[in-house]
């Protein structure tokens, strides 16, 4: 828990200082919801203009992130003294910019930073297969009378996925 800890603090200070559009999915948000305790990596999804990028990959090299290759797909990155990781994505996507657009702030130890809702993180599940079905329904359970279920459906409908997403809502009534 400790390099999560060192490491997200400096991000998410450059992060907000520099007013980009990010959103952390995965183990954190999950983390933020109530579901799970467990932080053992950190995604991020973030709208990057050239310039941005640029500063962006500057600010992780120097706070000792290395990674394979640059935007090629999701950044794996490793930081070099730790080997925490840290997954990258720019959003480009109509989902991935809703999800910067519905983002919820959190503060962890004193950080402040934006993670992804319940009804992304679910969306993110279902579409990327990123989490065991029984985490999406603990999620689900727990939020159910907060959902935006409008939003939820159309956008199942639209990223191909409402089968998957009816299967689990059912599932989860159960």
């Amino acid at each position: 828990m400790e390099g999560f800890n060192g490491l997200l603090r400096p991000l998410c200070k450059f992060l907000n200082e520099n007013e980009l559009f990010y959103v952390f999915s995965g183990e954190l948000a999950l983390k933020m919801l109530g579901i799970g305790d467990r932080v053992g990596s950190l995604e991020l999804l973030v709208n990057l203009t050239d310039d941005e990028r640029g500063r962006f990959l500057n600010f992780l090299e120097n706070e000792g992130f290395g990674w394979e290759s640059r935007w090629k797909g999701p950044m794996e990155l490793k930081h070099r003294a730790t080997g925490f990781p840290v997954t990258v994505r720019l959003a480009g996507s109509k989902a991935e910019l809703s999800a910067l657009g519905r983002r919820q702030p959190a503060t962890f130890e004193f950080t402040s930073f934006f993670h992804a809702c319940a009804e992304d993180l679910l969306l993110e599940g279902l579409r990327a297969r990123s989490f065991p079905e029984e985490t999406l329904l603990r999620v689900y359970r727990k939020w159910r009378n907060f959902l935006d279920l409008e939003y939820l459906i159309v956008s199942s409908r639209e990223q191909g996925i409402y089968p998957q997403f009816i299967k689990l809502k059912m599932k989860a009534d159960r």
